[in-house]
């Protein structure tokens, strides 16, 4: 098969998040087993203009902001009848959609990983949202008769609601790598961790709300004056980053309160496994690979109500609790820093239920979704 991916940053991007990890994970998936794959994507500072990296052929077109326009040019001049389905997109990173189905002839899977509303409204001027939504309503109209990708049951519905055709709706989960899977007795055992800390992961942007971790803090300290919190990260809104920090101050947590930006893959890992809880308090996110990658180290999750639960079952890999309810979100971070009993049983949980996304396994579900739309697509033609 030949495939071309349109995403907005492949995985080596250093702004790469998990909306790009997940399509590039599948890239690298198909192309480990034979298949032609070609992504166009944004380039970064430092990166060639054009390399195969573990059999995929990257061309990075150029700034996130012209990403839409120069897809479309590069398309039409060089892709256009070269291949056999078209991965897309569909609305997430870029600014600008694609829009893709306007000019693609060849079948098309589309990413779309949530539905944007509360992401609008917690990272932009209330007066934008209105036209934001508008925007995500249109993109989804023209992606009506391409199939579309859900992380989950719940986005499965949601996206039904948003304008696309039930069945074109489906559901694939995000994949972790085995090498997070495999058991390293070097570190702490899963469920044994003793530390009092709290661990924080994800680009430092507004809707992610890890000033919610930060004020639930506060109620924490006073419980358990030997409490953490490691907000881990990469840079993205350096004054949201001032504000946050300006926080820890005018809270007193000075000394429960650590920074860490741009950790590297092994950092991140010793972080969580050296952990007792991942906290995840955004008002939506499509799944996050991060509630894998914790739960891989046997680190329960506490999330809000806006994390789907296909990834955070309450009382089986963490706990949930109303999202922008800070109380609620203190006492559960205190009951899995105190609890033993059910951090144990939270962790065992966790470790047997990232098992199930396993890069190899999501890898061959996904490989089978392209040789299906291309039969479809041939038949069609």
């Amino acid at each position: 098969m030949r495939v071309l991916f349109m995403i907005t940053r492949d995985w080596l991007n250093p702004a790469a998040s998990g909306g790009d990890i997940a399509p590039s994970e599948n890239a690298r998936y198909l192309a480990l087993k034979g298949h032609s794959v070609t992504m166009l994507v944004s380039s970064f500072p430092g990166a060639s203009w054009e390399e195969t990296v573990d059999g995929v052929r990257i061309v990075r077109l150029g700034p996130v902001l012209s990403l839409s326009l120069v897809t479309f040019i590069h398309y039409v001049r060089h892709c256009r009848g070269r291949y056999d389905v078209i991965v897309e997109e569909g609305f997430g990173g870029s600014r600008i959609p694609r829009f893709a189905p306007l000019y693609v002839k060849e079948p098309i899977i589309t990413e779309w990983h949530q539905v944007h509303h509360a992401l609008f409204a917690s990272q932009y001027p209330r007066i934008l949202t209105p036209a934001l939504d508008l925007l995500e309503r249109l993109t989804a109209y023209l992606h009506r008769n391409a199939l579309v990708r859900a992380g989950t049951s719940e986005w499965q519905e949601a996206f039904v609601g948003l304008g696309f055709k039930r069945e074109n709706v489906f559901v694939l989960p995000v994949s972790i790598r085995e090498s997070w899977l495999s058991k390293d007795v070097s570190e702490p055992a899963a469920g044994r961790v003793s530390e009092p800390r709290v661990v924080w992961l994800g680009k430092f942007r507004r809707y992610k709300c890890p000033d919610h971790v930060v004020m639930a803090m506060k109620k924490v300290v006073t419980q358990m004056p030997q409490a953490r919190l490691i907000l881990v990260g990469r840079h993205d809104d350096r004054r949201y980053e001032r504000k946050l920090q300006r926080l820890v101050t005018e809270l007193g947590l000075e000394e429960n309160v650590e920074f860490r930006f741009n950790v590297s893959e092994e950092e991140k890992k010793s972080i969580l496994r050296g952990s007792r809880a991942l906290v995840l308090p955004s008002p939506v996110e499509g799944f996050g690979i991060v509630v894998l990658e914790a739960n891989a180290c046997g680190i329960p999750v506490v999330a809000s109500t806006g994390v789907p639960e296909g990834a955070v079952q309450h009382e089986y890999n963490g706990l949930r609790y109303p999202f922008g309810d800070i109380d609620a979100l203190s006492w559960s971070i205190i009951r899995l820093l105190k609890d033993d009993e059910l951090h144990l049983r939270l962790s065992a949980n966790g470790l047997e239920f990232s098992e199930q996304f396993a890069w190899s396994r999501i890898g061959m579900q996904f490989e089978e979704i392209v040789k299906g739309t291309m039969a479809v697509g041939s038949v069609q033609a």
